[in-house]
């Protein structure tokens, strides 16, 4: 394997690692340029050189962007010792905080001072957030002029909380800063003087009860424990090989501590990528991360890149050219023949990395996810290439979209995958059918008629958890044996043959064997409770109730988690979703029905969490991936061709709404003392869009295929300002008589 990689290495990346030694390097370079790769060599050198692997420390902005990483060190698996540790400023923080809380009991509970502190969860935030503020907020009207459901408006909340500790001011002046940015718009001054007031309260609580969210663990970390000698030296004191990938996406809290961790270093690698910075919006500052080459004894910068063809390095070059400009001119100026002939050659190799349908098949949405699909099929089936060097983009991924092309991919007998980690828990279906039966077999948890359970509630979970049963037959099983009550009858009962035979034995019989598990269930609850004399409590945690129902009867024959891998994912992220919101909320509210608790929150959208997806063992590497834009940037990966949908969408350079917060106000970069206008607003939307599509271009080898309709999927016209872009880079091959039908089809015969 050593020698595959080292025939796989430039010569520039061999450069680098052949005169490291003992060194600290700061490597930057565009993305595709091989920077990672620098990264698994020298991490896999590093232990061939014996340095012991506990030794060395992988600091990354997210866990995901480790994953080369991880797969090098599972490659070199039964080696002595410990492992090498890979962490992120959040999870480095956490340790070290549960470690040395004694020497910052001063910045925590004065009431609880000998209490260890709590280390929460987003979704234990979300839960506190839910308990505290909103009484709070129904009792002094705030956010009365926001229009945001519950989940989101702390979400946001908390994301403030967090930009705080990562940047470096305290969270007493979020909403001050805020509203020195909009000092003329009176609506945002009340509004940001509502956050300011949610905030305190929160910190505050949290502080009370020793009780710390990321931001607390970070302010702690960054702030007071790392100023404490011992902790610096039992820090520097382990960790003595340093490699620190993606740096432009970490935050300015991380640079502070590496500015003085570095130099200590027997070895550092610092990796710099040009042009990202991509998780701006999380408080990643990527001028505070090149700032780090100062405390490196040198820097090395990659040039050679490893993944576009020279059309697609072209197209990389005049789109970026477009978009840097501050607006098109109609009108050139006049410039030599040469010049003229040139840029026409130029834009020739470009369009020949291009490819998108002709007018007539991309009017309406449906019909531009039809070409995709046929687009991918042919590449697979004509030109034999692998679905996994495809990848199918959009700015936004939504569950209508992301069934729209599985299921028109599937008809092609292609193979899909979805990496979508910011969905969230609570919207899978699995997760929906697991809430329902919990209902039914809890039926002393008086659920409120907006969260009681329905006939169609029951459909979905028998879609979910019959194996092969359809939408007819499962509407059917809940017309004759679900009653008013939420009550499930035996499919023995029926006496009717037309019934019986419309329903089938076969999935009568699974019915029954899940009604019979339900009952049993509520029979043994109902004895556990009168015995312990509290009738109105579930004496089995609900994180155990449904370990009970995937093992004893969904995960058996015949019923849907049997073979589907991915809901057995799902079940297994509810069951330690549940778990931990049980375990932190028995600290906090030892008195409620926790279970109760836990479904409400998760039907209300305030749980459950989001989780990484994780590649399933035995799943195909030869799949199609589908993934947000955004995403796939952060996956660091290249393919082949990529299919970007909705190119007249703004949400390609357009920020979401975010009505509590503003992401480039509470940055380091921006200067307090200015507001924040639509010029500030522009230019960051160009600017990130410049980024993003350089990024995806960087990250493609052959051809893109420009998804465009006239309609959206909502049906409405519209003209984004990425189609804007290639409109004017096609516009030369439209003066000289070649229509799109001709580019299209050249781009799919070059």
């Amino acid at each position: 394997m050593a020698e595959d990689l080292e025939r796989k290495l430039t010569e520039e990346q061999r450069a680098v690692l052949e005169s490291a030694a003992g060194e600290r390097i700061f490597l930057r370079g565009k993305a595709s340029v091989g920077k990672t790769t620098v990264g698994v060599e020298w991490l896999q050198r590093l232990l061939a050189e014996g340095v012991p692997a506990h030794r060395i420390l992988v600091l990354v902005p997210q866990r995901r962007l480790a994953l080369p990483y991880e797969r090098e060190i599972r490659r070199l698996e039964g080696r002595a010792g410990a492992e090498v540790t890979i962490a992120t400023i959040g999870s480095l923080a956490r340790r070290t905080v549960q470690l040395f809380w004694p020497l910052v009991t001063d910045r925590l509970s004065q009431t609880f001072p000998t209490r260890r502190p709590k280390a929460l969860s987003l979704e234990m935030v979300q839960y506190l957030m839910f308990k505290l503020l909103q009484p709070e907020i129904e009792r002094n009207d705030y956010f009365k002029s926001v229009t945001i459901d519950r989940a989101r408006l702390f979400g946001q909340l908390a994301d403030n909380l967090n930009k705080s500790a990562v940047v470096g001011f305290p969270s007493t002046t979020i909403g001050a800063r805020l509203q020195a940015a909009f000092p003329d718009d009176p609506e945002r001054q009340h509004i940001f003087g509502d956050v300011q007031a949610c905030v305190n309260l929160f910190r505050d609580y949290c502080r009370r009860y020793n009780l710390l969210d990321f931001s607390l663990q970070v302010e702690l970390f960054t702030q007071a424990l790392w100023s404490f000698a011992s902790v610096q030296d039992s820090l520097r004191g382990r960790y003595q090989y340093l490699i620190v990938d993606n740096v432009e996406e970490d935050t300015p809290a991380t640079h502070r501590l590496l500015r003085e961790w570095v130099p200590g270093t027997r070895s550092s690698l610092v990796i710099f990528d040009e042009e990202a910075g991509y998780r701006r919006f999380l408080g990643a500052d990527d001028r505070s991360g090149e700032a780090l080459r100062e405390v490196c004894d040198r820097e090395v910068e990659l040039r050679e890149t490893r993944a576009m063809s020279r059309s697609v390095e072209t197209l990389l070059g005049e789109v970026v050219a477009i978009l840097r400009e501050d607006e098109v001119d109609e009108k050139e100026e006049p410039r030599s023949d040469a010049a003229v002939l040139q840029n026409r050659r130029r834009q020739e190799v470009a369009r020949r990395a291009i490819v998108y349908p002709r007018a007539a098949v991309s009017r309406f949405h449906p019909q531009m996810l039809d070409w995709v699909a046929g687009e991918v099929a042919r590449l697979v089936e004509r030109r034999k290439v692998r679905p996994d060097r495809i990848v199918i983009l959009a700015p936004l991924m939504g569950d209508a979209l992301r069934f729209s092309l599985v299921s028109r991919l599937a008809r092609h007998g292609i193979e899909s995958r979805t990496l979508r980690p910011s969905r969230p828990l609570h919207a899978e279906p699995a997760v929906k059918a697991l809430v329902t039966l919990a209902k039914l077999a809890h039926p002393h948890w008086q659920f409120d008629d907006a969260y009681r359970v329905s006939a169609s509630h029951v459909v979905q979970m028998l879609l979910c958890v019959i194996d092969g049963i359809d939408l007819a037959r499962a509407s059917l099983f809940v017309e004759v044996l679900f009653s008013a009550k939420g009550e499930l009858h035996p499919f023995a009962g029926i006496t009717n043959a037309e019934r019986r035979g419309r329903l089938t034995e076969v999935y009568g019989e699974r019915f029954d064997r899940l009604r019979e598990w339900v009952w049993q269930y509520r029979r043994e609850e109902a004895a556990s409770s009168a015995a312990e004399g509290a009738p109105r409590r579930s004496g089995t945690p609900i994180d155990l109730f449904f370990r009970r129902l995937f093992g004893e009867v969904l995960s058996q024959p015949g019923f849907g988690f049997h073979r589907d891998l991915d809901a057995v994912r799902i079940a297994s992220n509810l069951i330690a979703s549940a778990q931990s919101f049980r375990q932190s909320a028995e600290v906090i509210e030892s008195r409620l029905d926790l279970g109760n608790e836990y479904l409400r929150l998760v039907d209300q959208g305030i749980l459950a969490d989001q989780y990484d997806p994780v590649r399933r063992q035995g799943e195909t590497e030869r799949a199609v991936l589908i993934a947000p834009a955004y995403t796939f940037l952060l996956s660091n990966q290249a393919v082949d061709y990529q299919f970007w949908l909705n190119l007249d969408s703004g949400a390609w350079n357009r920020r979401l709404q975010q009505p509590l917060t503003q992401p480039y106000v509470l940055s380091q970069q921006w200067n307090r003392v200015d507001a924040w206008t639509e010029m500030h607003e522009r230019e960051s939307s160009r600017e990130m869009l410049c980024r993003v599509v350089a990024g995806l271009i960087r990250r493609c080898r052959r051809r893109i295929y420009l998804g465009i309709s006239q309609y959206d999927e909502r049906g409405y016209e519209q003209v984004g300002e990425l189609r804007v872009v290639f409109d004017h880079l096609l516009r030369a091959g439209r003066a000289s008589g070649r229509g799109a039908e001709t580019l299209t089809l050249e781009g799919e015969g070059a």
